[in-house]
């Protein structure tokens, strides 16, 4: 099953339907395929995730899950062949907005009767056909009263913390809300030019001042934790910056998610559409594809692997991520790693500081095999900015420590970058050894090389070829995120 979260940016983006000159404009909509494909695909995630063995046993939990909490008539009363919507109208101050339910029905009865059985009651209000007063649950946060309008074409409105009842002709029309385009499993749109500035200021002034009142909780400035103190101070800075950014000069933000039943892809993708002219379209105009300098680390037969490029792209998530590693590397006294190899992590933890001050952060991670053993090997590359302190640390390991003689230096090269053998099981406690044989092999070997701005690390059978591969491997276009099982 694989998963795939890629950053795309688009140029281009239309609605489908007539415009409403009547009701307002949502800033956000979310748009939902129908109940009906929804439950089917959903069902076959379970079912892939749970295998030959255990995956129609949990389709069947969920299916009687379904059946205990809506009773025998299930989803009757909606109609499930139908899309279903979402919209949220802000305003400039949180409380007063709302969010409005838009949901294909039967029949009046039988929806009413749905509602009944999720705890939600109706109300019919007098002399208004079709109106109904909402009484939600009170786990619901919205202080003003809700409301429920079913449509002569068969959509009902439920139209939550609108207090008074939102008159039909502020409703949105479902074409307006449905982009027929969108053959995603869901997705959200939001619109910034459609949120009111106070609100933003609102929630941003908010997030400073409780920022502030930590600050001052903790003495001033993050207590003894400089990693806190900096998140303190740059992180409202980056929400804000990129808050006001995105109001000013984004058309549309959207996160679309997709399901595909034959081979079980799933696809999370982000989009920004900027207004034309400013300085974010010409921003993303000069980006180029994704890339990842270590995709040789995964090969074919690999049973699982990740692809990772760390957003670093703001000076703001640079320091508050250096200076984590920088807090960790200095502060390994309290922690269980054994004293001999305290100095090697403190080197690790210092370069991975260094690597992410520098905006580097290419990950990958594979567990390919199983060979002709049955046994795995764990192999890793990372971007590392001057790896020479930890190479220089694990070689002094290796002459101090009583079991040298298990470390084999430059056991293979690739051009001038030497590959080692480290005894890396020794890392684990023993009683972990047992376990570790039966995925990796008795006492499996450990492999690492460092160039100048990157680290190969592996564990396992085919350990030193791994790394070889990895190092012989070239950069490759790969998403920003890449999990696969």
């Amino acid at each position: 099953m694989r998963s795939r979260f890629v950053y795309s940016l688009a140029v281009m983006f239309a609605l489908s339907g007539i415009a409403s000159a009547q009701a307002p404009k949502p800033a956000v909509i979310v748009q939902t395929q129908p109940v009906s494909r929804l439950l089917a695909e959903f069902k076959e995630m379970i079912r892939q995730v749970g295998g030959t063995a255990q995956g129609d046993a949990m389709v069947k939990e969920f299916e009687k899950s379904l059946k205990d909490g809506l009773g025998e008539k299930g989803f009757d009363g909606l109609d499930i062949n139908r899309p279903l919507a979402i919209y949220a109208v802000l305003k400039e101050k949180a409380e007063e907005s709302g969010l409005v339910f838009v949901v294909p029905v039967t029949t009046e009865k039988d929806f009413l009767a749905f509602l009944e059985r999720i705890e939600i009651k109706a109300a019919a209000v007098e002399g208004k056909k079709g109106l109904f007063e909402l009484d939600l649950p009170d786990d619901i946060p919205f202080t003003k009263g809700s409301h429920l309008r079913i449509t002569d074409n068969g959509w009902a409105y439920l139209t939550l913390n609108d207090g008074e009842p939102t008159d039909a002709k502020n409703l949105v029309a479902i074409n307006d809300l449905l982009d027929n385009a969108d053959v995603s499993l869901a997705s959200v749109r939001l619109f910034p030019g459609r949120v009111p500035p106070k609100l933003v200021a609102g929630v941003l002034d908010q997030m400073d001042q409780a920022a502030a009142g930590l600050k001052m909780f903790l003495g001033g400035g993050g207590g003894d934790s400089k990693a806190l103190k900096v998140l303190l101070e740059e992180g409202p800075k980056l929400v804000r910056r990129y808050t006001e950014t995105g109001l000013k000069e984004a058309e549309l933000a959207s996160v679309k998610f997709t399901f595909d039943p034959a081979n079980g892809d799933t696809v999370t993708e982000l989009s920004l559409v900027p207004k034309p002219g400013t300085p974010l379209a010409t921003e993303i105009a000069a980006m180029t594809p994704t890339t990842n300098r270590f995709t040789g680390v995964v090969t074919k037969d690999a049973a699982a692997s990740l692809l990772f490029k760390a957003p670093l792209f703001a000076k703001e998530l640079r320091e508050i991520g250096a200076t984590n590693f920088e807090e960790m590397g200095a502060d390994l006294k309290d922690t269980p790693i054994p004293d001999k190899l305290k100095p090697v992590v403190a080197e690790a933890l210092k370069g991975i500081a260094r690597t992410v001050k520098a905006g580097k952060g290419d990950v990958a991670v594979a567990f390919n095999g199983p060979n002709a053993d049955g046994k795995f090997t764990l192999v890793a590359g990372l971007s590392f900015e001057d790896a020479a302190a930890v190479e220089k640390a694990i070689r002094a390991l290796a002459k101090e420590s009583d079991f040298g003689k298990e470390f084999e230096f430059d056991v293979a090269k690739v051009g001038e970058v030497g590959i080692h053998k480290l005894p890396l099981h020794r890392v684990f406690p023993d009683e972990a050894h047992e376990k570790l044989a039966k995925v990796f092999g008795d006492k499996p070997a450990g492999a690492v090389a460092f160039t100048k701005d990157a680290v190969f690390l592996a564990f396992g059978p085919g350990a030193v070829d791994s790394v070889k591969a990895a190092l012989e491997a070239k950069p490759a276009e790969a998403p920003a995120v890449d999990v696969t099982v």
